[in-house]
């Protein structure tokens, strides 16, 4: 088919390409666009999820084990391996929150902001994004609280409130906590259960790990040691004196260490003689040196299964994993239906595109029967007047094609720069529509869907073989 023959002012097939053409363009922004979109959702909804917990969970074996002792070695060891982004302490425990008209039970999650010996530190960014007013609970008595649970507990920035934190053996310690900072993701199920403190006050209520203190007697003649807490082994923390117990009558320039705790968690106490007084000062405690267990960013979810393998290869037998999808298998899962969505669009609309462009190469060849006929008197073969239909309706679709991707490319662009279209975050998790571009899969399904359509021309381009030269040249 020539160009001439195609733009005739007299030709009538012109406006039924024209309108094949704008069904292929339709189609393939909405391919575009629906897929964009259902992609958006499932990240943000698995970002906001992941963000609440991690992608890897790391814990004790032993569920009557309290958490265990941080190993700095082991973390580096984990944040080296191929696909770790970070990896970090974890400190979570059940709780209640207390107003003077309600009762509310949460999960209390600790986060650790890292300190000169703390080189592992809780990554906030989902949770930062997400602040509504305030900030982050820097001290050991803020908390952060989420918008549903400021509005079902009538809270506000500044309140103070009570807060249970449930320890081992089901022993509850009250704390009093300030409101610091109110954050709402629009994952109302997640909202509604966390709360956020400092991991400080975590680790202060579970009565892990030992402190030493040196007591003085008045007359300053002989130390005493004491040891509070409880070593590794859960037991009572005992003391020794480094290099001995001192005798101060006949010290007068030595310090001496009060040690106290085991080989794996320790504090120490100092004695020493300053301007010719003994002095005393106590340990700082070690528990800060425990935690619930770790948690593990990685950089793509896909690779979970393999990092997680990586991961359980390097930990020692007291210790196992868990991850995200395991712990939320019904969220995953719902996400994943979303697929079959998309699938089924991209389906109708390679159909609608298929029977547009059939009618219109069909009317296109009755249109050109007189042509037909000419060419195949002249010497023509068949399957050359086939191969020129379909790469006359190919033209056709990739201008349709090309048409699509403006305008489905053009409407995500748009939506990501201005958020226009919002909707609803207690139905839909989020407050407006999401837009995620994956150009390699949006490539693979346009060749997929182009070659469907080439192939389904075809079939009508077969209809021209039955045109006869001696009837095609008698029509006017």
């Amino acid at each position: 088919m020539s160009k001439e023959d195609d733009s005739s002012p007299a030709t009538w097939a012109r406006p039924v390409v024209k309108i094949a053409t704008a069904g292929v363009a339709l189609g393939i922004a909405l391919i575009i666009v629906s897929t964009a979109i259902v992609q958006g959702f499932q990240h943000e909804v698995k970002e906001l999820v992941i963000g609440f917990s991690s992608h890897l969970q790391i814990s004790p074996n032993d569920p009557n084990n309290d958490g265990l002792v941080l190993d700095a070695e082991l973390l580096k060891e984990i944040s080296g391996l191929e696909g770790v982004r970070h990896a970090a302490p974890m400190h979570i425990r059940p709780g209640l929150l207390e107003t003077s008209e309600s009762l509310k039970g949460v999960s209390i999650k600790g986060i650790d902001f890292g300190n000169s010996t703390k080189i592992f530190c809780s990554d906030t960014t989902m949770i930062f994004d997400a602040l509504s007013e305030g900030s982050l609970p820097k001290g050991a008595n803020d908390i952060l609280i989420s918008v549903p649970l400021a509005t079902q507990l009538k809270l506000k920035l500044g309140d103070r409130i009570s807060l249970y934190l449930v320890v081992k053996n089901e022993a509850v310690k009250p704390r009093a906590v300030d409101v610091c900072g109110i954050y709402e993701t629009g994952l109302l199920e997640y909202d509604e259960r966390f709360v956020f403190v400092n991991s400080t006050l975590l680790q202060d209520v579970a009565n892990r790990g030992c402190q030493a203190v040196i007591y003085l007697d008045k007359d300053s003649k002989a130390p005493r040691g004491g040891a509070f807490g409880l070593n590794t082994s859960r037991e009572k923390a005992k003391g020794v004196w480094v290099p001995r117990k001192p005798e101060f009558l006949e010290e007068n320039e030595t310090q001496f260490l009060w040690i106290v705790g085991d080989n794996l968690v320790s504090d120490t106490a100092i004695c020493s003689c300053s301007n010719g007084h003994w002095v005393a000062e106590s340990g700082e405690g070690t528990e800060d040196m425990f935690a619930e267990g770790y948690e593990v960013l990685i950089d793509d979810l896909e690779s979970l299964s393999y990092i997680e393998e990586q991961v359980f290869h390097v930990l020692p037998y007291t210790l196992t994993t868990s991850n995200v999808i395991r712990q939320s298998p019904e969220i995953f899962s719902w996400l994943a239906m979303l697929d079959m969505n998309v699938v089924i669009i991209i389906g109708l609309m390679i159909l609608i595109s298929i029977i547009n462009m059939v009618s219109a190469l069909l009317i296109v060849i009755l249109e050109r029967r007189s042509q037909v006929g000419l060419l195949k008197a002249l010497g023509m073969t068949d399957a050359t007047v086939i191969q020129l239909f379909v790469r006359y309706a190919a033209r056709i679709i990739g201008g349709g094609f090309l048409a699509g991707n403006i305008l489905g490319l053009g409407i995500c662009w748009f939506q990501t720069s201005t958020g226009l279209l919002t909707l609803d975050p207690a139905a839909y998790y989020v407050s407006e529509v999401p837009i995620l571009l994956d150009f390699r899969r949006l490539a693979a399904i346009e060749i997929a869907a182009f070659t469907a359509c080439i192939m389904a021309m075809i079939l009508p381009a077969f209809y021209s073989t039955r045109i006869l030269p001696s009837t095609a040249l008698r029509i006017r």
